[in-house]
């Protein structure tokens, strides 16, 4: 019982932590928010806590103009799970990070289409739709 309340008053710190560092975002307080994101990862977060608090990490940093701790945790975001591609391309608090010559590559890595072009080819190949005729 006493792992249970452990883990219940943890969910409800990074909850809280989560949801004061958005206020404090929202307000322009880069530092502290950042702060809060943190102490969120510091909490053994569940995958999807921590890929969203990663993710805000990652905007702090770059709102603070440190551009490979915002792509680090970028990655990191990415590597827990975060997989909301089209926000990533077009969060206006990314605007210029998208700019950074590391940051195509890195989206990349990520969000490789379901079905590429190898595997539309090799479909193709099977049923036939690439003979000539």
């Amino acid at each position: 019982m006493t792992n249970y309340m452990r883990r219940k008053e943890q969910k409800e710190q990074r909850e809280n932590d989560l949801k004061e560092g958005l206020v404090l975002y929202r307000n322009a307080k880069y530092e502290e928010a950042l702060e809060k994101f943190e102490s969120v990862l510091g909490w053994k977060p569940e995958p999807d806590e921590a890929a969203v608090a990663s993710y805000n990490v990652a905007c702090c940093y770059f709102k603070l103009n440190q551009i490979k701790a915002a792509l680090f945790s970028l990655e990191e975001a990415l590597n827990s799970g975060f997989e909301d591609f089209k926000r990533i391309r077009s969060d206006p608090d990314l605007a210029n990070l998208r700019a950074s010559e590391d940051f195509d590559p890195l989206i990349k890595r990520f969000d490789e289409s379901f079905i590429n072009e190898n595997a539309i080819n090799a479909i193709k190949f099977l049923f036939g739709f690439n003979k000539k005729q």
